[in-house]
């Protein structure tokens, strides 16, 4: 009985006459088929589907070149500048002061930019250019990361470094102003009636040689009717750049009213000179101090005692400005003076704020106000008033 069993890679044939082997040639293979789907069924299933790909993996997002500085905006009625990012933008400059660039976009609004994040900028009209240890130059002006040219009947080049203020020129005189009004407003009614008022103001002109600076600050409070805080400050400074940190105030004023401190007006004027401790895009520093004369009104007074002293001080403060992120900003103001005891001694005003932006026009205000005078004066029924002062006041407000 004959027979064929496959044993590869050998076959064996049965026949009547024994068993032989027959050599089979080995089977090649020139395909290869991987399977990567498996299931395992147990209490559950896994799936190891695996994709293999020879494909380079998908590339992220590439940071596109800067714009070559050849490129120059169009020749018309707008200002433009680049930011560090590449983005041209075009509006009006408002002014370029303490690392900051105020920029009016028509689309855009107003806009304030940290000045290390310019990197070009062209204007069309005249402008006032401040460098350090010049006159102010009038042009159009061409800035690039290194050099500013300014434009005119014989264009001059500078570098950029060298920069301290830009104003716009040719312009009307509203341009030169900026300025926020903050307003906190509270009323009761009921069991009792109460109103708490309060209100600060800054008004500001700026050119590339000065600064003008108005200051307001004012509460008012009463409950049932009776009164229970009424006071106003007011603040004027001229500043005159020296250098980029150095300034002359010429002059610097102040008007205080307090019936609660007994004082029914109090007039401070003098001079001094001004330094930035500190002036870097986010964080700026400056210390300040000079004589003065100070002129008192008392409400009223002991019988033996004159309602009225003017007399020298020495008048000093201090500004610190942190911007803790875009929309956050810490501001600690403290202006002093020293005087005669016979009007308070020392006299101390301090304002922390914290500035938070809701929108571009509007802030959200939450400041803590200390009033101290060292000796405070008696009035006429012999009551002295206590030394110091504090408020917390919340506000809304709006820049213009």
């Amino acid at each position: 009985m004959g027979g064929i069993f496959l044993l590869a890679p050998r076959v064996f044939c049965a026949d009547p006459d024994g068993v032989q082997f027959i050599a089979v040639p080995p089977v090649v293979s020139t395909h290869t088929v991987l399977v990567t789907n498996m299931v395992v069924v147990t209490n559950y299933v896994i799936t190891t589907n695996v994709v293999f790909s020879t494909n380079d993996p998908a590339p992220g997002p590439v940071k596109s070149p800067l714009p070559d500085l050849s490129w120059v905006p169009p020749d018309d009625r707008f200002d433009w500048i680049q930011l560090k990012s590449g983005e041209w933008l075009k509006g009006r400059i408002k002014a370029m002061q303490d690392r900051k660039l105020e920029f009016d976009s028509e689309e855009l609004k107003l806009m304030t930019f940290d000045w290390k994040d310019i990197r070009q900028m062209r204007t069309s009209r005249y402008v006032g250019v401040l460098f350090e240890g010049q006159e102010t130059i009038w042009g159009p002006v061409a800035i690039t990361p290194e050099l500013i040219t300014v434009g005119g009947l014989e264009p001059r080049t500078f570098p950029r470094k060298e920069l301290q203020s830009i104003a716009p020129g040719g312009s009307k005189e509203r341009n030169f102003w900026s300025g926020k009004v903050s307003v906190g407003l509270t009323l009761n009614s009921g069991n009792s009636k109460a109103m708490d008022f309060n209100a600060q103001g800054n008004l500001q002109r700026r050119t590339p040689e000065t600064r003008l600076n108005l200051d307001y600050i004012g509460d008012v409070n009463a409950a049932d009717g009776v009164e229970n805080a009424n006071n106003h400050r007011a603040n004027a400074e001229f500043d005159y750049w020296l250098s980029r940190r150095l300034y002359a105030i010429v002059p610097q004023a102040e008007y205080y009213k307090d019936h609660f401190q007994n004082i029914g007006h109090r007039l401070t004027v003098g001079a001094g000179v001004g330094y930035y401790l500190i002036d870097r895009p986010r964080m700026e520093w400056n210390i300040s101090t000079g004589p003065a004369y100070q002129q008192t009104w008392f409400d009223s007074s002991q019988p033996d005692e004159p309602t009225t002293h003017g007399n020298a001080a020495l008048s000093f403060g201090s500004k610190f400005d942190w911007e803790i992120t875009r929309r956050v900003d810490l501001i600690l103001e403290y202006r002093g003076q020293f005087t005669r005891r016979i009007v308070g001694e020392t006299l101390h005003h301090s304002v922390s704020t914290l500035d938070i932006d809701l929108t571009k026009r509007f802030d959200l205000n939450v400041s803590f106000v200390w009033d101290r005078i060292q000796s405070p004066q008696q009035d006429s029924s012999g009551v002295t008033p206590y030394p110091d002062d504090y408020r917390l006041v919340f506000g809304l407000g709006v820049r213009f």
